[in-house]
């Protein structure tokens, strides 16, 4: 495989070309359901059901999970969809680059299956289908949006959060949560120091004394964030094409703390490569896949100042 560089083509068809166990990590958030058409053939998201779309999505980490090195981590970033039976881009097909309206599309989408306005849990239909398949969901992360779009709802709450799924194939596996914790204050720092010296002392009436018995690294730390599984981080608009790119702040902590320096990121819903820039500019190396050749030939050009500067080639 060479590395750092983005291959065109299906997840499917270019991970199959990878060796068992050749990826220490996997960071990537798949096309959601029925929201945008991204214009080209064979693009996954626009399948006529939702069940169909989680089909795809399972048969996409069923090759994970075969590519991923034994002690690897799967970062899933997912949105959830409606079943507003609306929309421009519901049931979209392309022929030979022209959109072919599926007939399942419109107002027949989801006739009979559910009413319309449901909200359709597609992340969490996702991530059961994942633990069923032999995956250990380590945490389903909230990613809060503060800045995201505006909905034009007048009957229920704004959606502004999404998910990003922390899966694992073994219990021991690489994480390295020493890298990405947060400085104590001064005060807190001083009261953990208290509860650990009453802890050695053997003084177990200290509130903190149990936690800290066999914890020495929480001096020097605490797990990220007031909630470390709730990332409130706002959305980054973007100059290229690609409609959807991350803001990096998203990121690093899965590039920083699951995987080893020098390891191997793969993102196979890569788009501009947002994801390989970051992995690269953090010593990491990369493989990208995207489908869509516009967005290939984008990210590769924006990989190549990042392959300078770290001198990986």
């Amino acid at each position: 495989m060479e590395l750092n560089k983005i291959y065109k083509g299906t997840c499917l068809e270019v991970m199959r070309t990878f060796p068992d166990k050749s990826i220490d990590c996997v960071i990537t958030s798949p096309p959601y359901w029925q929201l945008r058409d991204y214009g080209w053939n064979g693009q996954w998201g626009n399948e006529p059901t939702f069940q169909m779309y989680l089909e795809n999505l399972w048969s996409f980490t069923d090759e994970v999970y075969r590519i991923l090195k034994d002690g690897g981590t799967c970062w899933i970033n997912l949105g959830d969809s409606y079943s507003t039976q609306s929309g421009n881009t519901r049931g979209v097909n392309y022929d030979n680059g022209n959109p072919v309206k599926n007939v399942m599309s419109g107002e027949t989408l989801l006739k009979g299956k559910l009413t319309s306005k449901c909200l359709l849990l597609i992340p969490h239909r996702f991530a059961i289908g994942c633990i069923d398949r032999g995956w250990i969901m380590r945490n389903d992360i909230i990613w809060a949006k503060e800045n995201a779009m505006p909905e034009s709802v007048t009957d229920r709450f704004s959606k502004k959060h999404e998910y990003f799924f922390f899966m694992v194939k073994n219990e021991k596996y690489y994480f390295d949560l020493d890298s990405i914790k947060d400085t104590l204050a001064h005060g807190s720092a001083e009261r953990y120091k208290r509860a650990y010296k009453a802890a050695k002392e053997g003084k177990e009436g200290h509130s903190f004394a149990n936690k800290l018995r066999n914890s020495e690294r929480e001096l020097n730390g605490k797990n990220p964030g007031d909630v470390s599984d709730f990332w409130d981080i706002k959305t980054k608009g973007s100059k290229d094409a690609h409609y959807a790119s991350y803001n990096t702040k998203l990121i690093d902590k899965p590039i920083i703390a699951g995987c080893p320096v020098g390891g191997i990121i793969l993102d196979p819903f890569c788009g501009t490569a947002t994801t390989g820039c970051r992995a690269i500019d953090l010593q990491r190396k990369f493989i990208g896949i995207e489908g869509k050749e516009e967005y290939v030939k984008i990210g590769n050009k924006k990989l190549l100042p990042f392959q300078i500067s770290q001198q990986l080639f």
